[in-house]
């Protein structure tokens, strides 16, 4: 029953003993495999963090595009509108009647050139504010993206502990199965140094038939005799004195009340003083003397 405990035993004390040992052992191999893994970490969670900010950016630079490109929609209409009335009005070449003046076609062309410079005046407010708002998030998603990229590569090259090292160890046991062999003999002899004492107990009872055992289980049972000895003395002894206590009460009540009284009868009367038994007892009546009959 107390051998299967003690190997379990044996066996944590080798793994908390002998797995930081084997790391500091291939501490070179180690620190090399934490490298190559701490790079491609970094190159995987960069990438991460840029491709989610990058579709972010992209969308605000599509909205600021659709934006400008509404802006100069509407400046090549009234640009437009207002070259065609200038045409008509001043310029035979580039007239649609070939005629000058301010006719229908130019009042046409003139409204049209008021109508959009109109629309893009109420517009360029609103196209204003959406491209500075787009501008506004793409500046602090670049400081965000940056600032955790910054963090993650500092947490990532902060991982050395001795879980990441012991992974490290198990890549570098994988890649060579000779370090597989040499930590599996390296655990099995500090098991074994470990089992030394177990052995050497368990050799001595079956040589021996377990006389040590035995005598040290008299001494125990001697030991236990005296333990009892002296809680029955203690049992005794706490008993004699509440009777002795109950006694000195009693008699420092009696005395009280005489005192008390002033009686000294009460007192001796309490006290069964006054009733002295006869040193003899009674025997009855006289014996008489009878006739005898015939």
């Amino acid at each position: 029953m107390l051998t299967i405990p003690r190997l379990a035993l044996s066996l944590a004390i080798a793994l908390v003993i002998g797995l930081p040992i084997a790391q500091v052992i291939y501490s070179g191999s180690i620190n090399d495999e934490l490298s190559k893994t701490t790079t491609a970490r970094i190159h995987e969670a960069t990438n991460q963090i840029t491709r989610t900010y990058d579709a972010k950016i992209a969308a605000a630079q599509k909205e600021i595009a659709a934006a400008q490109a509404k802006e100069a929609s509407l400046q090549r209409k009234v640009t437009n509108s207002r070259f065609l009335a200038d045409c008509e009005a001043g310029l035979a070449s580039c007239s649609q009647t070939h005629k000058l003046g301010r006719g229908p076609y130019y009042k046409r062309d003139a409204r049209r050139a008021s109508a959009a410079a109109a629309e893009l005046k109420r517009a360029r407010p609103q196209i204003a504010a959406a491209i500075a708002a787009n501008r506004q998030k793409i500046a602090v998603w670049r400081v965000a993206e940056s600032s955790q990229i910054a963090n993650r590569v500092a947490t990532i090259k902060a991982d050395r502990d001795f879980l990441a090292r012991q992974a490290a160890l198990d890549r570098v046991e994988k890649a060579s199965p000779a370090v597989t062999k040499y930590v599996e003999f390296f655990l099995a002899f500090l098991i074994a140094i470990d089992l030394v004492a177990l052995m050497l107990k368990l050799t001595h009872l079956f040589s021996t038939g377990g006389a040590y055992e035995r005598s040290a289980a008299a001494l125990r049972a001697n030991d236990l005799v005296e333990v009892h000895r002296l809680q029955e003395r203690a049992v005794v002894l706490t008993r004699r004195i509440t009777l002795q206590s109950r006694a000195q009460q009693d008699a420092d009540e009696l005395r009280i009340r005489g005192e008390i009284s002033g009686d000294p009868e009460v007192e001796s009367d309490e006290l069964g003083l006054n009733e002295r038994p006869s040193r003899r007892p009674s025997l009855g009546e006289p014996a008489t003397a009878t006739p005898l009959s015939d």
